[in-house]
């Protein structure tokens, strides 16, 4: 698959992990196209997924040789099993992404946007694959009771809330792009037009 253009006229969904998608209905994603950032994919079986560290690969429980979609993931996660096991087998699902600290591609072979932050990197391959619209779900970069809908996994307290509110900033790079939506009013990241998710799905 070349993946510039992969997604063009399709509408993508962007499933992030926010605290406002702990009482969300899943399967009104049923029949979207769906790109999961780390360990959503638990919780939906979404066409894509997508992460950029190995912490994720070693935490979570996701069964990767059993997956039939599309695995994007950041070349520092090569040399982690299984996703090197997949590489290995060279069976065209696995994309392997150069991290880019400085601002957004345009060409999948010369890296995803990834300032620490995933849910950029998504939006960056959204863009990148001529995504229609791309909404986005669990944007919010709260940090009160929690920063995920799932399980911690020890993030909230790895990472103070001074730098959650820098990586908001990083967003600033795609504002020029009409066709993002955040799908969470109340999210802190006001970079994008913002829709309640059921005028949407």
């Amino acid at each position: 698959m070349n993946v510039n253009g992969h997604l063009k006229g399709q509408d993508v969904f962007l499933l992030g992990s926010g605290t406002s998608l702990r009482d969300f209905d899943f399967s009104k994603l049923q029949d979207k196209y769906v790109i999961a950032i780390n360990h959503s994919i638990e919780h939906y079986n979404a066409q894509a997924m997508i992460f950029g560290d190995k912490i994720f690969v070693t935490k979570t429980h996701f069964n990767f040789m059993k997956y039939k979609g599309h695995i994007f993931c950041s070349e520092k996660c090569l040399g982690t099993n299984p996703i090197q096991d997949i590489h290995n087998e060279n069976k065209r699902r696995l994309y392997v992404f150069k991290d880019r600290r400085d601002e957004p591609s345009t060409n999948f072979k010369k890296g995803l946007f990834h300032p620490t932050s995933t849910g950029a990197c998504a939006i960056n391959l959204a863009l990148i694959g001529g995504a229609k619209n791309i909404y986005l779900l669990g944007f919010d970069f709260y940090y009160n009771n929690g920063i995920h809908f799932y399980q911690d996994y020890e993030h909230q307290g790895r990472m103070p809330e001074e730098r959650m509110m820098l990586k908001l900033k990083k967003y600033a790079w795609f504002e020029k792009y009409d066709n993002i939506i955040n799908l969470n009013p109340k999210s802190n990241l006001d970079t994008f037009k913002k829709r309640p998710w059921q005028e949407v799905l």
